[in-house]
């Protein structure tokens, strides 16, 4: 192997990014590559997908991202790849990304902004991460913060990074980047900016670029990409790429060999409260300041619950999860209060005060001590519920509690369990909708500028989840559409972009560009 490729986007580089991080790695190990960095912009979302895909396959999984630099009028200006090397880095990555989307809602409202850090935000999370220069379009490439990075990462910790997409100067800002590695004692590195794993996704990925701008394929052509450079390539393909520069090509080698952080392996995470030595002895006592109101004496199922619950306990206290329940259960408690304040004018007799502030559902139903601690309102005895599918000694992952609240007491719990918690330790999930058959014609047929009328009709003809059906009875319509497609040229920035800084890249804040 004498290439490893280390700057490649999946389709979590929204709208921007054109192949699954599955299809990445299978195509990688198809051309033979024995390494790959997925480094998605502002964001590490497909990284576990990347790292389980690429272990099924053999592939030894990179993990980075590409950063978006703002100016100091907080206008997003450059972009930096940082690489993980070890699990330090994993963390300061992880706390950099969540500092770059932490400012991107506006005073509370639905509006997203885009993410963005500062010099300093980098400069102070720079362990165990690799700096490298950024994409060809939007890279830093001047001296004076070059040596601020320089500073923070040392020379092991950055490189200049070249690329050749075949734009016009790509020689000029080469020979230019190599100088600027020379003045300042690093090494520089080849990569390759992939957005696709084959052609066919290249075109794909300029239907993205003009559906991330609202316009159509046409109206896009300055702010795409003109040819296939940005596919990944073979190993060889990119060192005959990079002929002129085998010492650059060589580095990806030495620097994978770096990077051996495994996400797989080496995250070494413990669910809050695994610390906590008194939480088995908490939890049971939970449980049995309950058990006799939930299983009176005389009670038909009470010395199989009393069994059952000792079982459970002891598994719990060894998988170290007493804490997992214990801090499920204080949630619901704290929702009680805050049902009691919300619903407490009213008064005691409404309909909603009789309302449970929560409720377990999903397979925590079958758990005795879920049932004890308030977390399931089901008796799993009762109902012969078996605990294997929830909880087991060979458990692989976290059990699934999953807990409901009422609309009115949720948008009340949410704002107070960061203010318990602190908003450093607690936060939203994110969940990331996807095409299905027809919204995705819908938004292609825009791209296209097709009629209304004819994308309507189209996209009622096929399945609502999948394609299938209707690409094999109506092959005319497609064949209609992929008639509209043209092949776009390369762009920077958008026409709608606002002012930008003397020197800053032409960029616009929705375009990743890199």
């Amino acid at each position: 192997m004498n290439y490893v490729e280390l700057h490649a986007h999946s389709a979590y580089s929204f709208l921007d990014g054109a192949s699954q991080p599955d299809e990445l790695v299978a195509a990688a190990v198809q051309r033979g590559y024995g390494a790959l960095a997925l480094t998605d912009h502002d964001s590490v979302s497909g990284s576990m997908e990347f790292a389980q895909a690429a272990r099924g396959l053999g592939l030894r999984a990179i993990h980075g991202a590409e950063i978006t630099l703002l100016d100091p009028l907080q206008t997003p200006c450059h972009h930096l790849t940082l690489l993980v090397r070890d699990a330090r880095g994993w963390r300061n990555l992880c706390r950099l990304l969540t500092k770059a989307h932490a400012a991107t809602r506006d005073d509370g409202q639905r509006r997203l902004g885009e993410p963005g850090l500062t010099l300093a935000d980098v400069a102070a999370h720079a362990e165990g991460l690799v700096c490298l220069t950024g994409c060809a379009t939007h890279g830093v490439r001047d001296e004076p913060t070059l040596r601020r990075l320089l500073g923070a990462f040392g020379r092991a910790g950055l490189r200049v990074e070249l690329q050749r997409p075949y734009l016009r100067h790509d020689r000029a800002r080469t020979r230019e980047l190599l100088a600027l590695a020379r003045r300042l004692g690093v090494a520089a590195v080849v990569t390759g900016n992939v957005h696709a794993h084959t052609p066919a996704r290249a075109r794909l990925q300029d239907a993205l670029v003009a559906i991330r701008h609202g316009t159509t394929l046409d109206a896009s052509e300055p702010l795409r990409r003109p040819n296939h450079a940005h596919v990944l390539a073979s190993p060889q393909a990119m060192a005959a790429r990079f002929a002129g520069h085998p010492e650059a090509v060589a580095e990806t080698v030495r620097l994978a060999d770096a990077l051996r952080f495994d996400l797989t392996q080496d995250l070494g995470y413990r669910y809050p409260g695994a610390e906590d030595a008194t939480a088995p002895r908490r939890l049971a006592e939970a449980c049995h300041a309950v058990f006799d109101v939930r299983y009176p004496p005389g009670s038909v199922h009470r010395t199989e619950a009393a069994g059952r619950l000792e079982t459970e306990l002891r598994v719990i206290d060894e998988l170290g999860l007493a804490g997992f329940f214990l801090l499920h259960r204080d949630l619901l408690e704290l929702a009680r209060e805050v049902a009691v304040e919300v619903r407490g004018a009213a008064g005691p007799n409404s309909p909603r005060a009789l309302l449970p502030p929560g409720r377990g559902r999903g397979s925590s139903v079958s758990s005795i001590v879920c049932y004890l601690t308030g977390l399931s309102h089901v008796d799993p005895i009762h109902n012969e519920l078996g605990l294997g599918r929830f909880l087991n000694d060979e458990i692989t992952a976290l059990p699934d509690i999953d807990l409901d609240f009422p609309r009115d007491v949720r948008e009340v719990l949410i704002p107070r369990v960061h203010d318990l918690y602190g908003r450093d330790r607690s936060a939203l999930v994110a969940a990331f909708p996807t095409y299905r058959a027809r919204g995705a014609i819908r938004e292609l047929g825009k791209a296209l500028a097709l009629p209304a009328a004819e994308i309507e009709r189209v996209a009622r003809g096929s399945e609502g989840f999948s394609a299938e059906g209707w690409a094999a009875t109506s092959t005319w319509r497609w064949g209609r559409i992929a008639g509209r497609a043209h092949r776009g040229i390369a762009g920077a920035h958008s026409p709608s972009s606002p002012p930008r800084p003397p020197g800053c890249p032409a960029t616009s804040p929705s375009t990743p560009g890199g």
